[in-house]
């Protein structure tokens, strides 16, 4: 097992939310991120981390997100 951080991009609050996970594996670690931003219209974005380091990042976190454009659609897996 290994452990996350994913940080929850909330519209709802001023600061993200740091939600700290263990998973088996990257691959694992991933899917649960993705839930996570799927499970609410709130959520703008998911960053996954390892040790400091950006696994995934999703919405307004993604290195091509614009700044009050709104929430974009979650890739289809």
């Amino acid at each position: 097992m290994a452990d996350f951080e994913v940080y929850v991009d909330d519209d709802r609050y001023s600061v993200p939310s740091l939600y700290l996970i263990s998973a088996p594996d990257d691959a694992r670690a991933r899917t649960t991120a993705e839930e996570m931003w799927r499970t609410s219209q709130h959520h703008q974005g998911v960053e996954l981390r390892r040790d400091g380091e950006r696994i995934l990042a999703l919405g307004s976190y993604s290195p091509n997100a614009k700044p009050g454009l709104g929430r974009r659609e979650a890739p289809s897996a």
